[in-house]
């Protein structure tokens, strides 16, 4: 009895003691898994905040869509049998969504974020337990390459990338939320039992300092210089140089932030922040500049420009055209080397150094956008015997386009370095704008005759130098070209072939609103500056005129003023955008004159009068001058049988076009591209048949986003 009545102490004191354990110590993670069988916690994301331009058009929006979801614990199946029902609607392999349903150990995931919400029928026919379909938002940008360098693009966690939308990601994003809800016995989520949730906090609106109008005129004017004059690349920038603030921004190669996966990454750098070069002779302000401030020189100081070509410490150096006896005023209006290499002896090189410091060249400017260059500037204990001639022309040094922007924004409003800005505030709850304290002055550069004698020399270059192309009769411009050869990738020397053409301007001269820059890495044909970029800059001006017109006080002319200086240009428009239209099925003689009417080049191939399909695809963004390819075909008289057309390989909706033609009636199995039909290609058969055409799965144009949320 005793050893009986033992035992049973033994066994109550072992089971107690279960229970203090299970109770206190492994209480927690008791708790764990109960909740994970009872509740659930669902994210809710925060609505991204909007981006404007100045003006409160909408740079960045969000738009309805969905996100499909799956709770693992009410999976009444394999992985691998809801990654093959899912991949049969959805724009996703099945072996990923195998691989993602399987890797992910927590029990909700998302397999889908941010599709069009079409998916989500086609999803809810599956009625495939433990699928979720919630609402959702995702980023579009409504202008496509509109401003797509500096407003960047977000991932498919709605998480900035580039530009705007990483470089503002925190003001932009807000915080993220989330609710806890109810499971029932069975593990299925209860939506309308909700235990506890936080409300998530929409981001902040952000207001830009671009001009939509001039961001737009920006892009399509560097298009068409780049098809005009061969460029590889090129940039144009158009700033306020009392203020600093950036109107426009334009790169190209451009790219559509809302389709990534179509363009590469090489297309999506701003490389007016992120690229450098040598300026050539727009650099030739700093030497005068320094030249000016020492008193070194006066405009009608004289030198022997040695007709055209001018022995240096052993090396040549030469201009374009030769001339004798020119004013130091003429070096600078008709850009002569071995004038401005003999006024650069004048200084020492401190002197030189310290200007070219001055104006912010070797240093970011800090315009608030991720990867900014500071340029190459070497200092003077590293200069060889060449580097002041070779520095007092444009070469030996690096420059970004917004560094040299800046630079003469300092000459345009008195002297003055300003902080470049992209940002003009934020909307406040109430819906206000909250501007941010802009016009921050780095430094004064150059006094403020300095700069009024700079501009007179930079109007001479325009009126009667090597600016002419840039002329604008009724506006006084200020302005400089430069040409520049490209160095050799190997550091041996300059490239034969490759080049750089610029023009940096600003106007009115006598009170300067806008300053234009213009770069363009073109070819030996197009190398010079007052042949490519100096027209580009007119072109650009003058449909800034024109939008004066239409808006008074735009540029801060007077109506007389802006009226003289858009005289004959009523050909300019102010927004050139065209929208392809669908020529598909018509005629090719009416096709091509509504082509040229528009101001499209044509070119097609095949034989007939009819239209097959077109590239571009209908509703692409052209611009004047830009080629649309047509496919003809012809429609032959018939006994009643026909020759099955091939449709393998065309898109969905061009083997939908082709079949019609044809009066054969499609049945359809899948979406994407053609992968299969029946009968074969070839076949007679009769007109009016029935053809079966089996498709791939699309590549879907939001692939690259849905991947990285796969990852």
């Amino acid at each position: 009895m005793l050893l009986a009545a033992s035992m049973l102490m033994l066994f109550a004191a072992v089971i107690v003691l279960r229970l203090l354990y299970i109770q206190l110590w492994e209480r927690s993670r008791y708790k764990q898994m109960a909740d994970r069988q009872y509740i659930i916690k669902l994210p809710l994301d925060a609505q991204r905040g909007l981006i404007y331009d100045r003006n409160m058009n909408l740079l960045a929006l969000n738009e309805a869509c969905i996100s499909i979801g799956l709770d693992k614990s009410q999976m009444e199946g394999t992985a691998t049998r809801y990654a093959r029902e899912l991949a049969r609607v959805l724009p996703v392999s099945e072996a990923r969504l195998r691989r993602r349903i399987t890797s992910v150990r927590s029990h909700f995931l998302w397999l889908v974020r941010r599709i069009d919400s079409d998916y989500g029928i086609k999803i809810a026919s599956l009625q495939l337990p433990g699928i979720r379909v919630e609402k959702d938002t995702r980023r579009r940008y409504p202008h496509q390459d509109i401003g797509s360098h500096i407003l960047g693009f977000t991932n498919a966690d709605n998480v900035g990338i580039e530009g705007v939308e990483l470089s503002y990601n925190s003001t932009l994003a807000g915080r993220p939320g989330w609710k806890i809800i109810q499971r029932d016995g069975r593990g299925r989520a209860k939506p309308e039992f909700v235990i506890d949730e936080q409300e998530p906090r929409q981001g902040t609106d952000v207001v830009l300092t671009i001009d939509y109008i001039l961001q737009t005129i920006a892009t399509e004017e560097l298009r068409t210089a780049a098809r005009q004059y061969n460029a590889r690349s090129g940039s144009i920038i158009i700033a306020d140089p009392r203020t600093g603030d950036i109107l426009a921004m334009a790169n190209t190669p451009g790219y559509d932030p809302n389709a990534i996966s179509d363009s590469p990454v090489t297309a999506r750098k701003n490389r007016a922040i992120t690229d450098v070069f040598e300026p050539g002779s727009t650099f030739k302000i700093a030497t005068f500049a320094a030249l000016m401030e020492e008193k070194h020189v006066r405009e009608d100081t004289l030198l022997n420009c040695e007709n055209g070509r001018y022995v240096d410490n052993g090396r040549t150096i030469r201009d374009t055209s030769p001339h004798k006896i020119l004013s130091a005023a003429d070096v600078m209006r008709y850009s002569s080397n071995i004038g401005t290499v003999k006024l650069a002896k004048m200084l020492s090189k401190e002197e030189m150094y310290d200007m070219v410091r001055k104006f912010g060249f070797g240093s970011r400017t800090r315009i608030g956008l991720e990867g900014e260059t500071p340029g190459i500037v070497h200092q003077p204990r590293a200069w060889s015997s060449y580097t002041r001639s070779s520095l007092a022309i444009g070469q030996e040094i690096s420059v970004s386009l917004l560094q040299l922007t800046m630079a003469y924004a300092a000459i345009a409003n008195g002297g003055k370095l300003l902080k470049p800005n992209i940002v003009r505030g934020t909307v406040n709850q109430n819906g206000q704008l909250e501007e941010w304290p802009n016009a921050k002055v780095v430094r004064r550069v150059i006094s403020e005759s300095t700069a009024a004698r700079l501009t007179s020399l930079l109007r001479r270059v325009v009126d009667s130098g090597t600016g002419k192309a840039a002329r604008i009769p009724g506006i006084s411009i200020a302005g400089k070209t430069g040409t520049a050869q490209k160095p050799r990738e190997d550091g041996k020397g300059y490239s034969d072939s490759e080049f750089v053409a610029s023009f940096v301007g600003f106007f009115p001269a006598e009170n300067p609103r806008y300053l234009i820059s213009i770069m363009l890495d073109t070819d030996r044909q197009h190398q010079w500056g007052g042949a490519s970029a100096a027209p580009t800059f007119k072109r650009i001006a003058q449909r800034i005129l024109i939008a004066d017109r239409k808006q008074e006080n735009y540029t801060g002319l007077t109506r007389k003023q802006a009226d003289e200086a858009g005289k004959n240009e009523q050909s300019v428009a102010v927004v050139d955008r065209i929208v392809l239209p669908d020529m598909s099925s018509r005629r090719f003689e009416t096709a091509r004159a509504a082509l040229l009417d528009m101001g499209l080049k044509v070119s097609a191939d095949g034989e007939g009068e009819f239209i097959l399909t077109q590239s571009p695809e209908p509703g692409t963004i052209l611009t004047r001058g830009d080629e649309v390819h047509l496919q003809l075909f012809s429609v032959v008289e018939s006994d009643g049988y026909i020759e099955m057309p091939s449709v393998v390989g065309l898109s969905l909706r061009e083997a939908l076009n082709r079949l019609a033609i044809e009066n054969i009636e499609p049945v359809v199995y899948g979406s994407g591209r053609v992968k299969s039909q029946k009968p074969r290609a070839g076949t007679r058969v009769r007109a009016g048949i029935r053809s079966i055409i089996e498709c791939d799965p699309p590549a879907f144009k939001v692939s690259s986003v849905l991947r990285a949320g796969m990852k």
